[in-house]
């Protein structure tokens, strides 16, 4: 029934010099991958039936490259044989592929190399820190010529089309945009002035690679930085730009500098394609829309209400690869939806100024080990338990499924999901439940034998009789050794969520990390009077660099927040905190909330049973080390793939 609603995204996309199987495509992403790994990475998504592929940006001048050492090139004609092996496995796997080209501008790296980034201007950039030099009109027309060179190249190793670069802060961008577009020569001026630099790419391109090549051109509907370029500029040149050569239209939201939250999970799904409905009115050439896209249905909404003719498809497929076959197979509660976690970004900007990174994924501990074959079939089928029904328990028992052992998982509780069903419950985490939602029917999927509501128990180790025993039975919050704490108007962050605490008068939130901030939001925005305190410097510590400030953002006045304060005693009528200089001074509170951060919950019975029975077992996720979503899931992978 819900297949047939799913018409318009597997309808084949023609255009004059390129057809599209669907409607789907893979956006570009950076992902520091090498060679080998990044080939393999691009063909498990061909072969999960996306349509296009677009790779992340390829380089196409030396002093526009992002930093990377491995960052792929087209800048001379000896990288073209470098890239063509991968275009041609991704088109075995059933996808076309194009070619992103780029020149990163005041946004480049290259200081690390003893080089001072170009662009349009020299204006300061807070997302390198540096200062560019600016170009000099001779220069920019140089790069105008690298693009289509770039191109040609493109063209010449097997890509199917190449898609300029025109958005989220990098070189054309720049020139863009009236806030780093100072020049008042011929690339300067007015919105249609500051194009020229695009303009002059894109006709110097078709002239160079003719007219049977596809052509696409990503830029922002609007940059999202104060006094930057707005939806109305970019109507006013997206005519242009298909006039210049322009095939498909390809639209994003913003720059890296952006005030505006893009990226996380309290971003309505499918938030940006206001964008490329307007900019569809003014074309007549395909436009693609991109972000915040995790579910087929939202695709088809967005498709069939002429919003867009094309779906970019990002974090969606890093998550997972067969999100397109799946849903084109009725698969659709075996999709691993994204979570807009964010933790891709934060792995890959934690290598973008010289650190070692790659890209990463909360969810798929696969993702950029695609061509590995881990999860290898078990040399011989073995009786596995797994202890605990949260995320690491079931991904667990997911892959030891998938590796043929008989596997049966025990969770204590009357449902799975463990500390995920209280994640779901502060304000924005809906996105949580995606994950509760794949591991449960993967559980019937791949055929685990289920208990809920049950204890694991010396009497039914000896019921089972398991060869193996994975002990994933989580954490419970921790109680700090503060004076009063044992009062009944104490209660945890856990208590709170799971609604058995009862709220009385003011609040006060002891802890100011994740937990902490997002129990105070909830209880906010019930109206309640709250009170963070916390012993660092500043809050949401614990949170991700690419989600931090937006959620510090949307709590801002929400709450009243105390930094560099330690409870020195809770009392009756509220607590008693330190400052930084040793003062000391009370503040109100009917309830005081425990959020100092969670221990691993240790069974010790059990594993005196497991000992005393000489089974080999395992402790994964947060009853070995409590911790976050993803390095428990992907300890629970590793330790799955072993067994």
């Amino acid at each position: 029934m819900e297949q047939k609603k799913l018409w318009r995204v597997f309808e084949p996309l023609v255009m004059p010099n390129l057809t599209i199987k669907n409607r789907f495509y893979m956006a570009p992403m950076g992902t520091k991958f090498d060679g080998a790994h990044f080939q393999d990475y691009l063909v498990a998504r061909a072969k999960g039936d996306v349509g296009l592929i677009t790779t992340g940006i390829i380089s196409v001048h030396p002093s526009g490259r992002a930093g990377a050492e491995i960052e792929p090139r087209l800048e001379k004609d000896e990288d073209i044989k470098i890239l063509t092996p991968l275009t041609q496995a991704v088109k075995k796997a059933g996808a076309r592929i194009v070619a992103q080209l780029n020149h990163t501008g005041r946004y480049s790296f290259c200081r690390l190399h003893g080089l001072q980034p170009v662009a349009p201007s020299p204006v300061y950039s807070r997302y390198s820190g540096d200062t560019p030099r600016e170009l000099t009109t001779a220069e920019a027309d140089d790069l105008v010529v690298s693009f289509a060179q770039a191109a040609l190249r493109a063209r010449k190793a097997g890509f199917d089309g190449i898609e300029f670069c025109g958005s989220s802060g990098y070189l054309i961008s720049q020139f863009l945009s009236p806030v780093t577009n100072l020049r008042e020569d011929k690339y300067g001026g007015d919105t249609i002035e500051r194009a020229n630099f695009l303009l002059s790419i894109l006709r110097e391109t078709r002239n160079t690679v003719g007219a049977d090549f596809n052509i696409c051109v990503k830029f922002d509907g609007e940059d999202g930085v104060e006094g930057g370029k707005t939806l109305e500029d970019a109507l006013r040149i997206a005519p242009l730009i298909v006039e210049a050569g322009a095939d498909r239209l390809h639209i994003w939201a913003g720059w890296h500098e952006s005030t505006r939250p893009m990226l996380p999970m309290w971003v309505p799904r499918g938030a940006f394609s206001y964008l490329s409905e307007a900019i569809k009115r003014v074309v007549s050439v395909p436009v693609s829309t991109v972000g915040r896209i995790n579910d087929p249905f939202t695709a088809e909404e967005i498709l069939s209400s002429g919003k867009a003719d094309l779906i970019g498809l990002g974090r969606t497929l890093l998550c997972d690869p067969e999100f397109v076959k799946k849903a084109g197979e009725g698969r659709l509660k075996e999709i691993r939806r994204c979570l807009a976690c964010c933790y891709c970004f934060d792995s890959i900007m934690a290598g973008i100024k010289g650190k070692k990174a790659e890209l990463k994924c909360a969810v798929n501990p696969e993702l950029g080990h695609e061509g590995e074959d881990l999860i290898k079939p078990a040399p011989a089928p073995r009786r596995i338990l797994v202890v605990g029904g949260g995320p690491a328990g079931m991904e667990a028992a997911r892959v030891a499924a998938l590796r043929g052992h008989d596997v049966m998982l025990m969770e204590k509780e009357a449902q799975l999901g463990g500390m995920l069903n209280l994640a779901v419950i502060p304000p924005h985490k809906e996105e949580l439940r995606n994950l509760i939602d794949f591991y449960t029917n993967e559980m019937e999927v791949r055929k685990v034998k289920v208990r809920l509501g049950e204890t694991v128990t010396p009497e039914i180790l000896s019921e089972i009789r398991p060869d193996t025993v994975v002990l994933a039975s989580g954490a419970t919050p921790l109680i700090p050794r503060i004076p009063g704490v044992e009062q009944a108007h104490v209660v945890t962050a856990v208590d709170v969520l799971q609604g058995k605490a009862r709220m009385n008068g003011r609040v006060v939130v002891i802890g100011g990390g994740l937990i902490g901030m997002e129990t105070a939001e909830y209880l906010a925005d019930k109206g309640l009077d709250v009170s963070v305190v916390e012993m660092l410097q500043s809050v949401a510590a614990d949170v991700g660099p690419t989600t931090r400030w937006g959620f510090l953002s949307r709590v801002r006045g929400k709450f009243k927040v105390m930094t560099l304060a330690r409870v020195v005693e809770i009392t009756k009528s509220g607590v008693v905190i330190s400052d930084a200089e040793g003062k000391t001074r009370g503040i109100p509170a009917g309830t005081v909330v425990l959020a100092v951060g969670l221990s691993s919950r240790k069974d010790r019975e059990l594993i005196n049973a497991l000992n005393q029975a000489g089974l080999e077992f395992h402790e994964i996720g947060c009853c070995h080390i409590p911790g976050q979503i993803a390095p428990s899931i992907a300890e629970a992978f590793a330790v799955a793939c072993d067994l």
